[in-house]
This record gives C-alpha cells, sequence and structure tokens, in this order.
C-alpha cells in the first residue's frame, strides 16, 4: 500500500512540474514572441506554443499550441538549414554531456545558446536565436525536461555558448569532431533499421546476441537517446544513416 501511495505521490508531483515548465515554455512565447517548444524526454512527449514569431517563419497561427508524441519536432527541424542541423544536434549532444557529466543540480544553471538559418515562410533562411534549457524532473537524477526557443535574431556567428543564467558566465562549447560511432555500430543502426531483431542481426554478422546488444547500449549512449528508434533519428540527422 505504502509503495503504491509513493507512486500516486511521484506521479501529482511529475504532473505539477510538467504543467508548470508549461507554463514558462508559454510565457517565453507571448513574452519573447519565440516559438517555444516543452519537451519531456521521459515520456516522448512535446509541446509547442507559437508566439509572434511563427507568423513570420510560417508554422501555426500566433497564440496557439499543440502537443506532438515526440520530442522531436520535425516540423521546425526540417526549417533548419541542412548543415546547421547537423551543427545543431552535435551541440546539443555536447550540451548535454556536459550537463550529464558534471554531477552536480549547478550545471543547470547553464543553458545552450547558438544561431540557426530558418527558412521563413517566404523561402528565405533568416539567422534565428537558437537556446535550449534543461530541468530534473522531481526526485529524479538527470535530465528530464528540455526548453527550446527560437527567435528571429540579427546574429549571424555560428559560435554556440553555454551561458549560465545565475552568473552570467560565458563559455564557448567545443564539439568533439571525430566520428560518434564506429562502422561496427553504423552497420548495427542500419540492421535495426530494416526491422531485424538482435537474433537475427547476431546471425547476420556472425556475432553473438551478447555482443550487439552490448553495441546497442553503446549506441544509445553516445546519443544520448532513450532507444533505438531515438538512436536512429539523431543519426539520419547526422547523415550517418541513409
Amino acid at each position: 500500500m505504502n509503495e503504491k501511495l509513493r507512486q500516486q505521490r511521484d506521479g501529482c508531483l511529475e504532473e505539477a512540474q510538467e504543467w508548470q515548465l508549461r507554463s514558462i515554455a508559454q510565457a517565453y512565447a507571448i513574452c519573447e514572441h519565440a516559438v517555444a517548444v516543452l519537451s519531456n524526454l521521459r515520456t516522448d512527449q512535446s509541446y509547442i506554443y507559437y508566439g509572434q514569431t511563427s507568423d513570420l517563419l510560417g508554422f501555426e497561427p500566433v497564440g496557439t499550441y499543440e502537443k506532438i508524441a515526440s520530442i522531436w519536432e520535425d516540423k521546425i527541424l526540417d526549417r533548419i538549414h541542412p548543415d546547421d542541423r547537423r551543427r545543431r544536434i552535435l551541440q546539443e549532444l555536447a550540451y548535454y554531456q556536459f550537463v550529464a557529466t558534471s554531477h552536480s543540480d549547478k550545471a543547470f544553471q547553464w543553458h545552450l545558446e547558438n544561431t540557426l538559418r530558418m527558412r521563413d515562410k517566404e523561402g528565405n533562411y533568416r539567422p534565428t536565436l537558437h537556446r535550449i534549457f534543461y530541468f530534473q524532473g522531481e526526485g529524479q537524477r538527470g535530465v528530464s525536461y528540455a526548453i527550446c526557443l527560437f527567435n528571429l535574431t540579427g546574429k549571424t556567428s555560428r559560435m554556440a555558448l553555454l551561458k549560465n543564467s545565475l552568473t552570467g558566465e560565458e563559455r564557448q562549447l567545443d564539439i568533439d569532431e571525430k566520428p560518434l560511432l564506429s562502422e561496427r555500430e553504423i552497420t548495427i543502426m542500419q540492421c535495426v533499421g530494416e526491422g531485424l531483431s538482435s537474433k537475427a542481426i547476431s546471425d547476420r554478422l556472425g556475432i553473438s546476441k551478447h555482443t550487439v546488444d552490448r553495441h546497442r547500449q553503446n549506441i544509445i549512449g553516445k546519443m544520448q537517446a532513450s532507444n533505438m528508434a531515438e538512436a536512429c533519428h539523431k543519426a539520419k540527422q547526422l547523415e550517418l544513416l541513409k
């Protein structure tokens, strides 16, 4: 009975936190005229709030929002210049790694800021300020939520910065350009994309199922994904998979 009550309490806390963060995302859309996206990394769901920037970029009507069953807002990602889309994912992976390996709640004082080229409703690419904020879940370790903001800007710098919202400190975000995945890991991802099970992959490649499962876990870790489907999605955005 105590376990059931604890689960109910935790569920109420998580629901309350999500509502609070949804209100924050909506406030950004109103006050900063942004397109604001709240993503719940645990439930794989997102809420997109459309401020006045939405009208200039040709998204949904200003003042509306939508809920999508994914943490990948494809309608927004598809508007980003292909070169910047790959760079954005690499920078986001580096930011996630910075927060995840800091072992301190102070890591959540930092957010990522960069500039992307996004296609507007006229088909022209416009410099767009992109910011990401990570949040812990109630009683959880690690990243549970993310808020992404998109605003038009006059900046054209391709530099990515980590900014501490509390102290004002700034750091340039360095990206590791070496290959994220080995050739074997890419092969396994291609097999997963074909719908093959771990057993079928082991038979095709002549390796043990245990080895395949270990590669799958390594891939998920390297891509900072919650499952192989999300890892494959990121890999396609990075053009690691065709």
